[in-house]
């Protein structure tokens, strides 16, 4: 082995190890896995859905290994792959700043508003390394109709794991596998609920 590979080795090894705080992570799923289902076609329903600015800006903190911490945006990180998953459920797909302004939700035209909220816990089996190897998310989600009217919530959860030799080159993949989860289980579930056969 060279002796840039053993300091390149010994620089990750320390990454890992090196414990007493909270390490930055992003749940962000990747795009391509959130994918539509071939068979199935998309429901004639324009949709809105809203994030508050102050869930925007949320940081999160919880376990990681060997006595430290992971922090992370749920909100920010997940909202890109919201706006995907519902995109291959539903027609149309917007997002609504102010659901209280119910001028702005009848100008837009939706039909459906949908406010998700967010749940995550994450842990390790390693006392030694702190990217987590277990993450969970749990989506959530009440859906109104464009009068302010509750029809139904859908909850999922979606689970990640990433082992060592998996994350030592992505230390947020569990995250990232649970993201992609609970998105996967939403569009399952949004098909299914009681609200959109109105």
């Amino acid at each position: 082995m060279s002796q840039r590979s053993i300091f390149l080795a010994c620089g990750l090894a320390l990454t890992l190890i090196l414990g007493g705080c909270a390490h930055p992570i992003s749940m962000a799923p990747n795009l391509e896995a959130v994918k539509a289902t071939p068979d199935q076609n998309l429901l004639a329903k324009k949709v809105g859905y809203h994030i508050s600015a102050a869930s925007q800006t949320l940081e999160v903190t919880t376990p990681g290994g060997g006595g430290d911490k992971v922090r992370y945006f749920p909100y920010r990180d997940i909202e890109p792959g919201l706006y995907k998953a519902l995109g291959t459920v539903f027609r149309d797909v917007t997002k609504i700043k102010n659901p209280g302004d119910l001028a702005e939700v009848q100008t837009s035209g939706i039909q459906l508003l949908i406010t998700p909220e967010i749940t995550t816990n994450s842990s390790s089996e390693s006392a030694f390394t702190w990217p987590p190897t277990s993450f969970t998310v749990v989506l959530n989600c009440q859906l109104k109709d464009n009068q302010g009217k509750t029809l139904d919530t859908v909850r999922v959860e979606g689970v990640g794991k990433a082992e060592f030799a998996e994350f030592k080159a992505n230390f947020s993949l569990a995250a990232v596998r649970a993201s992609e989860d609970a998105l996967k289980k939403l569009t399952v579930a949004l098909r299914q609920s009681k609200a959109l056969a109105k």
